[in-house]
């Protein structure tokens, strides 16, 4: 994905006044790039205090989103146990 489009959704997060409703339905890799970017942008420092707070604040947003996919998914995936079949 373009370094552009990666900047213009960071910016929509951060300014975005619901920003669950942003990210609802957003695919889990999308949410994954998203959140690196809002932590490495975090951890490389030089950003005002108050964007440095929006940024956690709308991490935690993504991440908890993200967990929740992954939840879904295990619910998918988790094995069925086997029925006894009956033998004569």
């Amino acid at each position: 994905m373009a370094k552009e489009t990666k900047e213009r959704e960071l910016e929509e997060l951060l300014s975005a006044k619901d920003p669950k409703a942003l990210i609802e339905g957003m695919k889990f890799e999308n949410g994954m790039r998203l959140l690196q970017e809002l932590v490495s942008q975090v951890e490389g420092g030089g950003m005002e205090l108050e964007r440095s707070i929006v940024s956690y604040e709308r991490g935690m947003i993504v991440l908890e989103y993200l967990r929740g996919v992954l939840s879904q998914a295990e619910e998918k995936l988790e094995i069925v146990p086997p029925t006894e079949s009956t033998s004569s």
